[in-house]
């Protein structure tokens, strides 16, 4: 303690950058209602354990990809950070568990902390966890920032290149609040009102009253009366037993029972006190007194894109900066699939799905993957209504109107449907492909030798299709 306040008023280079309030952890960790709260200890507030456990195995559980920029969009690949991060980061965590602590860290101190395992060849090979209430932010002479970490077992002196450190709410930029910390009070309210529960119920679930006597009792038969009482008739096991008196003795309670005073409802207010501290929604705490069929699937979505999508967004954008090298942070990315969360009812998804599929901007194979299905040949198709397609992808035949742009309008159609469609070809489908496009091809007015050649050129090519040379491509073809 003494270290910590010596540090407060050292040289700005060694300064500490934790906020304001983190002293309170260790000078006067008492609330106004006499309780210490803590980071550690208030886990033992059941609410809050349980904001945290179904917030930190939300995250946990959801899928992580890593994605490159393409010019039409993005590609999934197989980047280290993924098998590290899904499978296992280190020889004692699994890449669930991880997550799980780096979440419950960031709701409780505001911060988390991993350190970067690296080869030879600097490339990621594990993630180390470290407790956020080990570590100290500095800055050095430099105006580096320098994490000091020091555990009972170890000292260790960290720079920022060799951690990954998600942040949550900050004021400065560098460390974040802790929501613990911000709420102590409120927290202390809720744990005093559990030890004045448990006091209560030791006490026969009623506060004590006073024994009346006729004339003034000696000292021994006071202590004598005081130890049988409390004996005989407090605690669980005691109650609703007679209370026998003697000498014209009479009972009178002083207090009134726990409710009288509203002692359920107190406790319920601080339940949902909790909730709003972390912003989870009651009936994921299993308190159901207001909950209906229809608002919980609403509450629900609301839990998702309101508390677990800022936490995700801090996660993707943390990890893109801290692990991610300079150049693949020009065309790699991370992201956490939520679209599990969201999903409603079967009948529900099917009929969104059934939607896409008809609208044309879902295949079928894209909506068997969200269904955690295999795919299958011949469903990889877009099916567009003939009412709704564009201008640009209108049949030659309805364009006899129009005979001096004919060819451009078959241009334009063969070119957007083969850019569109072979993108995403396994090498064994080409073939396939490219017969039934040069087929077309010949319906809509090309040689068959030039449509042939064509369509072997494709097939061998494996190329990444740009629509204005495919255009000039065709152009040729249908001069």
């Amino acid at each position: 303690m003494i270290k910590r306040i010596k540090e407060l008023f050292s040289t700005p280079s060694n300064a500490s950058l934790k906020q304001i309030g983190w002293w309170t952890d260790i000078i006067s960790p008492k609330t106004g209602s006499g309780v210490s709260i803590t980071e550690d200890n208030a886990l033992k507030i059941v609410a809050v354990y349980s904001c945290i456990r179904v917030i930190s195995e939300t995250i946990a559980g959801l899928p992580i990809h890593v994605y490159r920029k393409t010019s039409d969009g993005q590609e999934e690949v197989d980047h280290p950070l993924k098998q590290i991060l899904t499978i296992t980061p280190n020889g004692y965590q699994t890449g669930f568990e991880l997550m799980e602590m780096m979440v419950s860290s960031l709701n409780l101190s505001g911060e988390a902390f991993s350190h970067k395992i690296l080869n030879g060849r600097g490339q990621l090979v594990a993630l180390e966890p470290l407790e956020a209430k080990y570590i100290k932010t500095d800055l050095d002479e430099n105006n580096q920032l320098v994490f000091t970490y020091q555990s009972p077992d170890e000292r260790r002196v960290f720079r920022q290149w060799e951690l990954w450190r998600p942040m949550g709410l900050s004021l400065n930029g560098v460390t974040g609040l802790s929501p613990i910390g911000l709420a102590r009070e409120s927290l202390g309210i809720a744990s005093a009102a559990e030890l004045s529960a448990a006091h209560l119920y030791s006490n026969g679930a009623q506060i004590p009253g006073v024994l009346q006597f006729p004339s003034k009792l000696d000292e021994e038969t006071t202590e004598r009366l005081r130890t049988q009482f409390a004996k005989n008739q407090s605690g669980p096991a005691n109650q609703f037993k007679p209370l026998i008196l003697e000498g014209g003795m009479n009972y009178k309670e002083t207090g009134m029972k726990a409710v009288d005073a509203q002692f359920l409802e107190s406790r319920k207010f601080q339940i949902s006190e909790i909730a709003r501290i972390f912003r989870v929604p009651m009936h994921k705490l299993q308190e159901l007194d207001r909950a209906t069929f229809s608002n919980i699937e609403h509450q629900s979505i609301e839990f998702v894109t309101d508390t677990i999508l800022p936490w995700v967004r801090r996660l993707e954008q943390s990890l893109a900066r801290d692990i991610f090298t300079d150049s693949e942070k020009q065309n790699l990315f991370i992201k956490f699939n939520l679209s599990g969360l969201l999903r409603g009812d079967t009948a529900t998804r099917y009929e969104a799905y059934s939607k896409a599929i008809t609208d044309g901007w879902l295949n079928r194979n894209e909506v068997r993957k969200y269904e955690d299905l295999n795919p299958v040949e011949g469903l990889d198709e877009h099916l567009v209504p003939l009412n709704m397609g564009g201008a640009t992808d209108i049949e030659p035949e309805a364009e006899n109107s129009i005979e001096n742009t004919a060819e451009n309008t078959v241009v334009n159609y063969l070119a957007k449907r083969e850019v569109r469609d072979s993108k995403n070809l396994k090498p064994e489908k080409r073939e396939k492909f490219y017969t039934s496009f040069a087929e077309t091809m010949v319906e809509l007015g090309a040689e068959p030798q030039k449509a042939a050649d064509y369509a072997v050129k494709r097939i061998k090519d494996d190329e990444t299709l740009e629509i204005e040379a495919v255009k000039q491509d065709l152009g040729v073809i249908y001069e």
